[in-house]
């Protein structure tokens, strides 16, 4: 009964990342006013700043699957049951080091994945693939870290290899720097990991006022009929993204 109410008050997102209508449900590590939100799941292998980061521990392929590894999985099973998804097992084991931490980090927008692939999920990969995406092979390991999908061709990014890549395909991509992003126990975090796209604004840890390139930003989001909202008052903070799954 729960998980049916739940649903039929709720829309499942088509595209991963990319609600169309403003988004309900989320996996945070931060609370979101107004919505669910399940906090991402404890990863110990990993620094105490990075044990409940998101997109270190899950990747959404479909509107109703997601990619774990052993670590996060039963976890995700459990929390994310009565939503209706379902939770594929990755073949690789995280570590807490580079590049064992970032395998299920992957960067979906629109009909591409970015990723780095030395380290990918091989399953992750290929459920990937097998959805229709086409992957954008990158040097960045952190790929889901290092960018936030905006629209179906629309992405902003603090990593120059994935800035790049956009060019080559035509995805308008806005470059942005990670300088005042704060991550503790190293000297910034990502942009990427700071924010997360609700399906009418760009959702960010802090201050987003005190972003370096806040104007471009939000230029950004302004063309394209979207805004951005501060979650709170404090510094910019990566919390390993912020992930929406169902929609009102």
């Amino acid at each position: 009964m729960k998980y049916s109410l739940l649903v039929n008050n709720m829309n499942y997102i088509k595209k991963p990342y990319l609600p169309k209508r403003k988004a309900k449900l989320f996996i945070s590590d931060v609370p979101i006013d107004g919505s669910i939100t399940i906090r991402s799941a404890a990863i110990s292998c990993m620094p105490k700043s990075m044990k409940h980061h998101a997109d270190l521990g899950i990747c959404i392929i479909s509107e109703k699957k997601a990619v774990c590894p052993e670590e996060t999985l039963e976890y995700y099973k459990s929390a994310l049951r009565e939503y209706g998804i379902d939770i594929i097992k990755g073949k690789s084991k995280l570590k807490g080091n580079y590049p064992h931490d970032c395998a299920y980090n992957v960067g979906v927008a629109g009909k591409w994945f970015f990723a780095n692939e030395k380290v990918i999920d091989r399953e992750l990969h290929n459920c990937l693939c097998e959805n229709g995406y086409e992957f954008i092979p990158v040097k960045q390991g952190y790929a889901k870290c290092s960018m936030c999908a905006i629209d179906e061709n629309s992405l902003i990014t603090s990593d120059t290899g994935i800035f790049r890549a956009c060019e080559k395909k035509g995805i308008d991509a806005l470059l942005v720097s990670n300088d005042d992003i704060k991550l503790e126990g190293f000297e910034n975090g990502f942009f990427g990991g700071c924010c997360g796209f609700d399906g009418e604004n760009l959702l960010v840890n802090g201050n987003a006022k005190t972003l370096k390139d806040y104007k471009s930003i939000e230029k950004f989001l302004t063309e394209r009929g979207f805004g951005i909202i501060s979650l709170n008052s404090g510094a910019i903070v990566d919390i390993g993204s912020i992930i929406p799954l169902m929609t009102t």
